[in-house]
């Protein structure tokens, strides 16, 4: 018997049978994946390719559906058009890489903030009524608006029919135009379309009925929409249970529920959202529901997936990050293989990118292959090298399992007792994160060939002995010092304290009880050592850190020490030279952890502050006026981040004909940074 027998299991959605449940919510990969004609390119055709081919049953992707003069393309947020004939043939391509392999397509017109009712007009936001709960003041649609937006809609229905598409979803979530009609919050209205529920819901039912008379009865229609907006004054649980009805009258063959809207303060899809949470909006909607229902955000695990199918919360599971992280998801669900599932960390490095950024889709933290790596399949090397690889991070690991997937024969150096590198000691802070190496440590399992050397530090020397054909440095970056009187005293604590102690490695600090302590430590540790138990240790034991701790650094180390510290009551104070603590933390997750740190009457931020000197007491500080203060600590913690480490990598040039380095060592930045140079460097040998 399957695993995942109802994740596995066909759906029927009106016409369409999904050959399992699993299913990407809508979204724009961003630009070079569609040209300045608004036409997908090879990028663009293999990311769906790739998605199809991993088993996804059905891929939802948006399309412009009104006019954009070509001159105006290449400053707005790309999207293939599909609105005419002359789009058919992009369009039917974009079918034909999904369905050649058994997956279904269905097209979205992407009505969520702008929009225009002619083709020479601006781009701009618009909504029922210039009713706002964002820094958007909507632009309000006229009855002559209101009729142009339909027939705008209805054409792309028709041009994606035509193309060969096997059904449309109607956006009328996440805060869009349609959403802002339904909502009380943005829709003061006096005519047919503002007032009573009816009303506000009125636009969204015209189109679907426009669209089934265009397209037939049988098209299948999805609706994406948002029972659960978390905006003020906006709609009720009693009254989407009765829109419920009002959709499926309409015409819906799925209710595919987003949590919130774009502008909801409320965490939707960051790390810290227990996974499958939002299941229990879905489980309300079933209750009334005669059609499937799919639930969306924060599905990243087969095994809490199926739970959901299982306990009836939802029939259909939506999402995109799973299949951003891992194109075979589905694949390996169905046979049976969830310790292959490259697993999505939710570190949001996508969304961040795409949607706060307006950057293309290049960057994921556990998959390298995005962006311009997708235009180029993974191809055998002409000749198999013996390959070292320095360091076992997520750089260094990227860089081993793609040489050897190429052919050549890989070894891996790690200094420390166990892989990951960094891993280890970021998996303290974000449990999700060890879920990247337990996938490695799987991978490498499984392919012996790869050879393993821990606990070696690897010198010129070595590398001279082995004679290598190429290196992939990957050994992270040097922790950036902190040079005050009082740097080196026995109550500061530097980020690679804690890599050395969980490595063995006892860090040399002044004082009886540290030498007893980080000696005892650092034995138990190389030999016990897991992420939950170094996390109870270090916030339940007062030692290294504190009652009361000084974070030196408000970048994402020291938030991520500040947040965890937080949990265990400790007072803490953060100082940051910049304007902003969290300054390099993702924009999905900055928010949410600084509105923490504000609203805990424990935590201190001083921002445009540097360190004057540390004594036994604390922390002597200046702010940018010059004047002085100070804030007393039992443990200084500095979480400066990291620079170039460079060394190593500079001293084999010469010795080896090949030298990369990867990561921190050459670029201290995100984890995605690090798995996509590692790739890269794979790629080249």
């Amino acid at each position: 018997m399957s695993q995942f027998p109802l994740l596995s299991s066909p759906v029927k959605l009106g016409s369409m049978l999904l050959k399992n449940r699993m299913m990407t919510t809508s979204m724009s990969p961003g630009h070079d994946y569609t040209n300045e004609e608004g036409q997908p390119t090879l990028r663009f055709y293999n990311y769906l390719e790739e998605r199809a081919a991993g088993g996804t049953a059905l891929i939802c992707q948006t399309i412009c559906f009104y006019p954009r003069l070509k001159s105006q393309l290449d400053h707005l947020h790309p999207l293939p058009l599909g609105y005419a004939d002359e789009h058919l043939p992009h369009l039917s391509k974009m079918a034909e890489v999904v369905h050649k392999h058994g997956g279904l397509l269905v097209g979205q017109p992407y009505a969520v903030h702008d929009w225009k009712p002619a083709p020479e007009d601006k781009e701009e936001y618009w909504g029922p009524s210039t009713l706002s709960v964002s820094k958007h003041s909507p632009q309000p649609m006229t009855k002559e608006h209101i009729r142009i937006f339909k027939e705008n809609i209805v054409q792309c229905c028709i041009t994606l029919q035509k193309a060969g598409w096997d059904g449309v979803e109607v956006m009328a979530g996440v805060g869009g135009i349609l959403n802002r009609f339904m909502s009380p919050a943005t829709n003061d209205r006096t005519d047919e379309y503002g007032g009573s529920l009816e009303n506000r819901c009125r636009l969204t039912v015209e189109v679907m009925a426009e669209i089934k008379k265009a397209c037939g009865e049988d098209y299948p229609m999805i609706v994406r929409w948002s029972p659960v907006d978390f905006i003020k004054g906006s709609l009720t649980m009693e009254e989407s249970l009765q829109i419920v009805k009002i959709l499926e009258e309409a015409g819906a063959v799925l209710h595919n529920l987003a949590p919130g809207w774009h502008e909801t303060s409320v965490p939707l899809t960051i790390k810290d959202v227990p996974e499958g949470y939002w299941s229990w909006i879905s489980e309300e909607i079933k209750k009334v529901a005669k059609v499937p229902v799919a639930t969306a955000y924060r599905n990243t695990d087969p095994f809490s997936m199926e739970e959901i199918l299982a306990k009836d919360k939802a029939d259909v599971i939506a999402g995109l990050r799973y299949n951003i992280a891992d194109p075979e998801f589905a694949k390996k669900v169905m046979e049976g293989r969830p310790e292959d599932i490259n697993k999505c960390i939710c570190c949001c490095r996508c969304l961040d990118d795409v949607i706060s950024q307006g950057k293309p889709l290049n960057y994921c933290g556990v998959n390298p292959r995005l962006g311009e790596e997708l235009e180029t399949p993974l191809a055998q090397a002409k000749q198999s090298k013996k390959v070292m690889v320095i360091g076992s991070g997520p750089g260094g690991l990227a860089a081993a399992v793609t040489a050897a997937r190429r052919g050549h024969k890989v070894t891996i150096y790690e200094r420390g007792p166990r892989l990951g590198g960094c891993l280890v000691m970021s998996a303290i802070f974000s449990p999700i994160y060890d879920r990247l190496n337990t996938y490695y440590k799987t991978l490498l399992r499984k392919h012996p060939e790869v050879k393993v050397n821990l606990n070696t530090a690897v010198t010129p020397a070595l590398v001279t002995r082995e004679k290598p054909d190429a290196v992939v440095v990957a050994i992270g970056g040097h922790p950036i010092d902190l040079k005050v009187p009082g740097a080196e005293g026995g109550n500061v604590v530097k980020s690679h304290d804690f890599l050395e102690l969980l490595n063995g490695n006892p860090p040399q600090k002044p004082g009886i009880i540290n030498k007893v302590m980080y000696n005892c430590g650092s034995v138990f540790l190389k030999f016990f050592y897991t992420p939950d138990l170094a996390r109870t240790f270090m916030g339940k034991f007062p030692w290294p850190l504190g009652k009361k701790i000084a974070i030196i650094g408000g970048g994402l180390p020291g938030c991520e020490l500040a947040k965890e510290m937080m949990h265990y009551g400790r007072e803490l104070v953060i100082i940051e030279e910049k304007k902003k603590i969290g300054h390099d933390v993702g924009g999905s997750d900055r928010f949410h952890i600084v509105s923490a740190f504000k609203k805990s009457p424990r935590v201190t931020m001083e921002t445009l502050t540097k360190v004057k000197a540390i004594t036994r007491a604390g922390v002597e500080v200046v702010h940018e006026d010059g004047s002085e203060a100070f804030h007393q600590a039992k443990t200084v913690a500095v979480t400066l981040g990291f620079e170039k480490n460079m060394e190593l990598a500079e001293a084999l040039k010469g010795r080896v004909s090949e030298v990369y380095a990867v990561g921190d060592c050459s670029n201290p930045a995100r984890m995605a940074d690090a798995t996509k140079a590692g790739y890269k460097a794979a790629c080249q040998i």
